[in-house]
């Protein structure tokens, strides 16, 4: 895939859970500010060519964060969570494949390192971007330096909340708790000047 573009299976799911949460109206919005009006009618086709561009999606993304105002990134946060509803429908053999290696795993942190692992593996796949995870004594770390979300876009704090609500709706599925006990802080963000986007996982 050419640098720069995500699939259109998973454009199609990230649009699709953006007009399932914040509703048609606003969704149109933002997707005639990101320059995306061509999907308006048509989401993207489900194939694994490359289609909507980082900048788009970046855009996409701010237009809905400017939109909501103080909610945006709970918002976009809760987009992500849908989005990870529709990657465990669309990858079925990744999401069995995790559960399967995880359940042979006792300790909690042990079972989200693998399945962070894993979901590292599909980001690289659908995006071409370049996600890598380690953990540090009780903490465990994902960053992208080159995340899809931020691209021409400058904030004043990290604002790449649509992939930190896709974190933490995955570690809740496999520690199989809710949403809510799980923590992901954006801890640097491309967007306001770091050289990644880094996040710290905590449950």
């Amino acid at each position: 895939m050419r640098e720069g573009k995500l699939t259109n299976r998973y454009a199609r799911q990230i649009l699709d859970a953006a007009r399932q949460v914040i509703g048609p109206e606003a969704w149109v919005l933002a997707l005639k500010g990101a320059g995306l009006e061509r999907y308006q009618e048509k989401l993207p086709p489900a194939n694994p060519e490359p289609g909507v561009t980082f900048a788009e999606i970046s855009a996409f993304c701010q237009r809905i964060r400017e939109h909501l105002g103080s909610e945006g990134g709970r918002t976009l946060r809760q987009i992500g969570h849908q989005v990870f509803r529709r990657d465990v429908e669309a990858y079925g053999w990744v999401a069995n494949l995790i559960r399967l290696v995880t359940s042979f795993l006792q300790a909690p942190g042990e079972r989200v390192y693998s399945a962070l692992q894993r979901g590292a593996n599909v980001v690289r796949l659908e995006t071409g971007s370049a996600p890598h995870v380690w953990r540090e004594g009780a903490h465990f770390y994902w960053e992208n330096p080159s995340c899809p979300y931020c691209v021409e876009i400058t904030c004043a704090e990290p604002c790449c909340d649509l992939p930190a609500g896709v974190l933490e709706a995955l570690v809740a599925w496999v520690l199989e708790r809710p949403v809510e006990t799980v923590r992901v802080i954006e801890e640097s963000c491309r967007g306001s000047g770091a050289s990644a986007c880094r996040y710290r996982i905590e449950w």
